[in-house]
């Protein structure tokens, strides 16, 4: 297989917060030592509820947070040993297209300079290069070249997500960490974003990291998907082992969710016990085991169990995999 593009081992993040003015700090575990790779031309999904890691996850990836512990290597060389024209290159190389086309946009800056603005910084353009080149990206995610002049209030939330797309496109990419891409948009315009994300990816040879809680998303875009459960990645697989052979119940909760216009390819719902632990206070043993219908109190409740390969490519963190082997 060939070397990959991005590796994180073991990474870690925690997070100091105060449940209510009067108590003392504790430690919120966000991310809890992941391990995965991304390889050149591969779409990785990243799935989960809200309050999993996900977010966090890719903003370690990408260096706009710094881990606690671990490592994370681009190209197999170590971020922390990174010069500063060297990390200038990743910051070049790898771009994040963010969750909320609202807030995610300088409302002060006209559309032209959102999108140019990395080129400004990474790229040596004259004004006349500058214009035709912000305008071809602009043409290229559906935008007309007579929205350079305008605000970001004057467009819908598919158009604002296009604006996000461009500008993480102007200084040609390596790698693009796409958070909740379409979450926020209505129904009828996220198959149009999807499918301009995967026509741009076949285009310029990208490599996706893609965030959702919506697997239907990741099967349409995914190679693979690592499925998170409380900061820590419990399953990761090709997307046709973890639709076809799933090994966590927890992935097999949210199989159960996704509709099928097929009414016999509709699995069972089923519905999990409770909310999500705090990652304030997570359970002992198998963080899940306290909604997990095949736990056994003497081995999940006290075990934590470890991301092992159960099949070639397919890992899983279950002691009781084959239960919920399909």
């Amino acid at each position: 297989m060939n070397q990959p593009l991005l590796e994180a081992n073991n990474i870690g993040k925690s997070f100091s917060v105060k449940p209510d003015p009067f108590s003392a700090a504790l430690a919120l575990k966000a991310v809890n030592r992941v391990s995965l790779q991304l390889y050149p031309g591969e779409t990785l999904g990243l799935a989960g509820e809200s309050g999993s890691g996900k977010s966090t996850l890719g903003k370690l990836l990408l260096r706009l947070l710094d881990p606690d512990e671990g490592e994370i290597l681009y190209q197999n060389k170590n971020l922390d040993d990174f010069s500063t024209r060297e990390l200038l290159s990743f910051r070049k190389d790898a771009q994040m297209i963010f969750q909320d086309p609202y807030s995610s946009l300088n409302p002060r800056m006209r559309v032209g300079d959102i999108i140019g603005e990395p080129l400004k910084i990474h790229t040596k353009t004259d004004s006349t290069g500058y214009r035709q080149q912000v305008t071809a990206l602009m043409n290229r995610v559906g935008l007309a070249e007579e929205h350079f002049l305008r605000y970001p209030h004057e467009f819908s939330g598919g158009q604002r997500q296009r604006i996000g797309i461009a500008r993480a496109l102007s200084v040609s990419p390596r790698l693009i960490i796409a958070d909740e891409p379409v979450s926020a948009l209505d129904v009828s315009i996220q198959a149009q974003i999807i499918n301009l994300l995967q026509d741009l990816k076949a285009e310029y040879d990208l490599s996706f990291i893609v965030i959702a809680h919506d697997l239907s998303v990741l099967r349409h875009m995914s190679n693979r998907i690592a499925v998170m459960y409380l900061g820590s990645i419990v399953e990761i697989g090709s997307t046709e082992q973890v639709f076809s052979r799933f090994l966590h119940p927890y992935t097999e909760a949210l199989l159960s969710a996704v509709p099928h216009l097929d009414k016999q390819s509709q699995r069972n719902r089923i519905i999990l016990q409770g909310d999500i632990p705090s990652p304030l206070d997570p359970p002992a043993g198998c963080h899940f085991h306290p909604r997990c219908r095949y736990a056994r109190p003497g081995i999940c409740a006290v075990t934590p169990p470890p991301l092992e390969e159960k099949r070639p490519g397919h890992f899983a963190a279950c002691h009781f995999s084959l239960k919920t082997d399909t």
